[in-house]
């Protein structure tokens, strides 16, 4: 207990520049081979951190680095692929309401690394600077509700309430009561802003059909300039669907913060690789669950090719692990590209068939390959 009291993290890590893409899969050759040592077919991948440090420090920090590791990784991936999905649209994340208070601000800021615009979390504008945007809630456009009061008259008074505030920039949530009425939704918010709204958003009905009628009635009422987003259950096939419409925006909630068809993300998990100097590696003969052992660099080639080495190694390629932690605390280079800036250059530079989901090959070098056959001849 004496050492839990006093314990405080002493080591140093190393890790990618945040922003960049990384690949895991089956290790290989250099000819791309799959490596099989009596039965031994490890793993290769680029670290997410590679961390130097006390066995017990190892313990205490191991889950809560994977919870955050696996949360955010999963996040901001998806929020990639529905940001490479909407071909140019802005993406808001509006996903606070589907997961924990603490997380939703991690998910927001991951998913800013992801890519997307802006998100509707104003603590994580308050806690890391991700740009903030939103329109309304239902609850807002209901909350001016009076008894004896057409529906009508009440949405109008608030979107005239609100454009009051916001101005030109507003936009407005029109399908509380009827998108298309003859007195509410998309004609509330152009007469309630003289047509000077900045635009609308609609939550349900998101069809290319209602998009593009929306589209036509706004422009019919005098509101050419009004941008259209849409919400509500969007991910990056939906919003394939509806790209061929005269949308402006996305907004994606739940589809991106809790991401269905990948919940576990990419199941990152801590294994050792050296042990007082000495590397170690995990066998799991038969299992195709083995690790790479010792200090590793991985080296990426053009194309998005990866060459894991020894740290030691001077290999062909730029060299991703770099000294993030050391005995004074985090490194951070100022000079750097901000992470969105760096995924979305990163992105851009990887040929189409690596943006595929899959599972890829990742090369070994010819050290790191006698090294992991002397561990397992030696077991």
């Amino acid at each position: 207990m004496q050492a839990l009291r006093g314990w405080r993290f002493e080591g140093r890590i190393w890790s990618p520049a945040e922003g960049t893409p990384l690949f895991a899969g089956v290790a290989t050759d250099l000819h791309g081979a799959q490596l099989d040592i009596d039965g031994v077919r490890p793993n290769a991948q680029c670290p997410y951190l590679v961390v130097e440090c006390d066995l017990l420090t190892a313990k205490l920090i191991e889950t809560p680095l994977l919870s955050i590791i696996n949360h955010m990784s999963m996040v901001a991936t998806k929020a990639a692929c529905v940001v490479r999905a909407a071909e140019g649209r802005p993406v808001l994340e509006f996903g606070q309401r589907r997961t924990h208070p603490e997380a939703a601000v991690d998910a927001a800021y991951a998913a800013w690394v992801g890519g997307v615009a802006a998100t509707s979390n104003v603590a994580a504008y308050v806690r890391y600077g991700v740009p903030v945007a939103g329109t309304m809630d239902h609850f807002a456009v209901q909350a001016w509700e009076r008894e004896g009061v057409p529906r009508h008259v009440t949405e109008r008074a608030f979107f005239e309430r609100f454009f009051e505030i916001y101005g030109p920039a507003a936009t407005l949530l029109v399908d509380t009561y009827d998108t298309f009425g003859e007195q509410t939704g998309l004609r509330a918010a152009v007469a309630a802003t003289g047509g000077r709204l900045g635009g609308v958003r609609i939550d349900s009905g998101v069809t290319v059909e209602n998009i593009r009628r929306a589209r036509a009635l706004l422009d019919a009422l005098g509101a050419p300039q009004a941008k259209i987003t849409v919400s509500g259950g969007l991910d990056e096939q939906v919003i394939q669907t509806l790209n061929t419409s005269p949308v402006d925006a996305y907004g994606v909630g739940e589809r991106i913060v809790t991401s269905s068809d990948a919940p576990v993300g990419v199941g990152a998990v801590a294994k050792l690789a050296e042990v007082d100097g000495r590397p170690t590696m995990k066998l799991s003969r038969g299992s195709g669950k083995a690790t790479l052992p010792g200090r590793v660099q991985v080296f990426r080639q053009a194309g998005g090719v990866d060459v894991v080495g020894l740290h030691d190694e001077d290999l062909a390629g730029e060299p991703l692990l770099t000294l993030a932690w050391d005995e004074q605390g985090p490194i951070h280079d100022a000079a750097s590209p901000n992470p969105p800036e760096r995924l979305r250059a990163a992105l851009a530079a990887l040929p189409a068939e690596a943006l595929v989901p899959r599972e890829a090959k990742v090369a070994v070098s010819e050290r790191l390959q006698d090294l992991i056959l002397t561990l397992v001849r030696s077991a």
